[in-house]
């Protein structure tokens, strides 16, 4: 089982979509590195997985309990 599942994420805020269809898996003991350019979705990401935002579709699973 993974740490952290991210499946078909998407989160938008008002028209402007930041996040479109995003999956990640991260099993225990791996070190992952979220890089990508000024706009990107990284801090859009981070903020889905803390639930600071709330994802239009798909899911976040940490530890095997599914996130708000």
């Amino acid at each position: 089982m993974a740490l952290l599942e991210i499946e078909n994420v998407h989160v938008a805020y008002g028209g402007i979509q930041a996040l479109q269809g995003v999956s990640l898996h991260v099993n225990e003991g791996e070190i992952v590195t979220i890089i990508g350019a000024n706009g990107a979705g990284k801090s859009s990401l981070l903020n889905a997985i803390s639930a600071i935002v709330p994802l239009n579709k798909g899911e976040i699973v940490y530890r095997g309990q599914q996130l708000p």
